[in-house]
């Protein structure tokens, strides 16, 4: 490939970090917290879980990515079915609370519960052609109770499987099609609030005009990624998340479990905190545009434009948490520029997105420095105007 066609596609420095490349090196997974579990559940069951209210089986994940199933394709497993024939192995996540995710074996259960739902009628069936046709209601009794105490094995994931082994789980059972990244991923353990919350945000003309349209084409959530991890450090610096036992998360150089616990706490947020929360973050990345233009998060001194840097996202949008709004003043407009140029610019700052940028030291250092930042530029218009 072209080197510079290579390079134009890159849109995040270090987007490498979203692939799943296995356990890194000196990492070692708590073997105490893999939980694997097999279960065994019958066709009715699992119908009887997708219906209730709210649903106890989520089958639109956003992971999800197969093609929709022909009707040819599901009158032959349905058939398979009716024979008593063992089907592939599924896959769920079963969440705290109970639901299970379906990892592996979503348009499988779709067309279980279609079919009971006589969205189809069974056709080109090569065994049991006298049910070509037929509906599930107009099976007879024997083969509607045949096929609703048809058992399938799944493997459950349980909680509290950490999200980053979770990962290595998901990336392997889904080899079989295209590899999914750990936002991919995350967007689908974490369905609610959080997922809609950035779905809202991705398409809002506040960031597409802070990141310069750079998303515009971009299908792999690495646009989600960007606003999760600001979103994540903020409700970590400002200390809403909490641990098992009510006190303070303790950030541990872990940033996936990081971004799990927060995206599970933008789920049990009320309507009034997301709206709350969502003002704040269009505000900030408003006047992210306003002081520093489309390349808001970019890092500036090459002869080339460089990618958006996601160290520079999450800092400069927490150095505006603090600056106040006014847009008057063309001197405080001009210092704010210049002062954050000079601080991502400085050889501390570059030092600290590096290497090891999601170590604790790291992150809680540009936490700290971008919250100075703010509160020194947001004093120096206070005294412009007395």
């Amino acid at each position: 490939m072209d080197k510079m066609l290579e390079d134009e596609i890159i849109i995040i420095d270090n987007q490498n970090e979203l692939e799943i490349n296995g356990q890194e090196e000196g990492q070692i997974y708590p073997m105490s917290g893999l939980k694997v579990d097999k279960g065994f559940y019958t066709i009715y069951e699992l119908k009887r879980r997708y219906a209730a209210v709210p649903p106890r089986i989520v089958l639109d994940s956003d992971f999800q990515r197969e093609e929709v199933w022909r009707q040819d394709r599901k009158s032959e497993l349905i058939e398979s079915v009716l024979m008593g024939l063992p089907l592939p192995i599924f896959y769920f996540n079963q969440d705290k609370y109970g639901r299970l995710i379906v990892v592996d074996g979503r348009q499988r259960l779709t067309a279980f519960f279609e079919y009971m739902d006589n969205e189809f009628p069974l056709r080109k069936l090569k065994i049991l052609s006298d049910l070509n046709g037929k509906t599930f209601h107009q099976l007879s009794p024997l083969l509607q109770g045949r096929f609703e105490d048809f058992q399938i094995q799944a493997h459950v994931i349980l909680p509290p499987t950490p999200d980053r082994i979770k990962f290595d789980i998901f990336d392997r059972v889904n080899r079989g099609g295209m590899p999914l990244n750990k936002q991919e991923i995350r967007n689908a353990l974490y369905q609610g609030f959080a997922t809609k919350l950035l779905n809202r945000l991705i398409k809002s003309q506040e960031f597409k005009n802070a990141t310069g349209h750079a998303f515009v084409k971009e299908i792999r959530m690495k646009d989600r990624y960007l606003l999760t991890r600001f979103i994540g450090l903020y409700l970590y610096q400002e200390k809403f998340l909490k641990d098992e036992n009510g006190k303070d998360y303790i950030y541990r150089d872990d940033i996936d479990e990081l971004l799990g616990k927060a995206m599970d706490f933008l789920n049990h947020m009320n309507q009034t905190e997301i709206q709350q929360l969502e003002e704040m973050i269009m505000e900030c990345l408003e006047k992210s545009y306003i002081y520093l233009g489309e390349d808001a998060f970019r890092l500036t001194g090459g002869e080339r434009r460089s990618p958006i840097n996601m160290n520079v996202f999450e800092t400069v949008m927490y150095t505006m948490y603090f600056v106040p709004r006014d847009i008057k003043s063309m001197i405080r407009r001009t210092r704010i520029k210049d002062e954050i140029t000079c601080f991502l610019n400085s050889e501390q700052f570059r030092k600290n997105i590096d290497n090891h940028r999601d170590r604790a030291v790291s992150v809680r250092w540009r936490l700290s420095e971008a919250e100075k930042l703010g509160r020194s530029l947001g004093s120096y218009d206070k005294q412009i105007k007395d």
